[in-house]
């Protein structure tokens, strides 16, 4: 009898010590379970676009992945600022302390020195704040078909005319004057320049450089594409010392500015220092020309001669 009770005994041990053995491995009892991690954060939010003085900074601040931007308190250096952007007026690093309820990011931003643009140089239009650059310069005198020097009586505000000659003055950004309409950036004006008339019998032909006046009969600016055409309504030239003239066909030297106000109201500005060429052009009916190279011993020029 004491053995069978012992037996049990020990059977219910075993038993007891199973079912121990089976809860602990690994099994965890069941219950409510744990609360995501809260992780708070803050940062520079728009780095790409804003790095100089004067710049604006835009903060954001994100509870996991919910943007808490609008809730969120942000200080600058130890003060509050207004809303989740700064606008720096010193170089260097700044902190930034980002607070919500009990939770608080810090982070640290760089404010750079903006460097100042280069002024614009060399041969070039300026427009609208913008410069582009141009590289050839032509001086074209009109002619008839058989090459003559054409003359025109341009009226005065006196009620009288004065004998001119016509020009187009372009500077471009293309080598051949033939495809000036395909020029990214030009700057194009036909003017009329007076014969020098001193002597009646001897009418001299002058350079645009050389004279006094120059009217305006018409022109245009190309600016960054063939689609941005400015018609002029007034243009000015300062010609600089050391312009001089050219045969035919040949190259100048050519020292000159020019303002241009545009039909928009805007002010085109051209820049050159360099060589020209002059060139003649047929004038043609309803207004189209033929650029032509025309030596200057084989043209004929209506009773003028060149200034020397």
């Amino acid at each position: 009898m004491k053995i069978n009770k012992l037996l049990f005994f020990l059977l219910a041990v075993f038993s007891l010590n199973s079912c121990v053995e089976y809860v602990d491995n690994g099994t965890k009892p069941d219950g409510p379970e744990q609360p995501e991690e809260q992780k708070y954060t803050a940062e520079h939010s728009n780095a790409e676009e804003a790095k100089y003085v004067g710049d604006v900074f835009k903060f954001t601040a994100m509870l996991n992945s919910v943007d808490v931007t609008s809730t969120t308190k942000f200080k600058v250096n130890g003060t509050d600022i207004k809303g989740n952007t700064y606008t720096p007026h010193k170089t260097g690093s700044h902190s930034v302390v980002a607070t919500m309820d009990n939770f608080t990011a810090n982070f640290k931003f760089t404010v750079l020195e903006k460097e100042e643009e280069p002024e614009p140089t060399g041969n070039r239009i300026e427009y609208d704040g913008d410069w582009k650059p141009v590289t050839n310069t032509f001086w074209v005198l009109y002619v008839d078909a058989n090459g003559d020097i054409l003359d025109y009586a341009v009226p005065t505000q006196g009620g009288g005319t004065v004998a001119c000659t016509k020009w187009i003055l372009v500077s471009a950004d293309i080598s051949d004057p033939s495809k000036i309409q395909t020029a990214s950036n030009s700057h194009w004006m036909e003017v009329f320049v007076p014969i020098d008339v001193t002597d009646p019998k001897k009418p001299l032909l002058v350079f645009p450089h050389d004279a006094p006046q120059i009217a305006l009969d018409g022109g245009m600016v190309v600016f960054n594409g063939v689609a941005n055409v400015y018609e002029a309504t007034q243009n000015s030239y300062t010609f600089v010392s050391g312009t001089e003239a050219a045969n035919f066909g040949e190259k100048g030297t050519a020292d000159y500015t020019a303002d241009t106000m545009l039909e928009n109201s805007k002010t085109a500005k051209l820049f050159w220092n360099g060589q020209y060429t002059l060139l003649s052009t047929v004038q043609a009916p309803k207004g189209k020309t033929k650029l032509t190279k025309v030596k200057l011993n084989n043209t004929s020029i209506k009773g003028l001669q060149f200034a020397k």
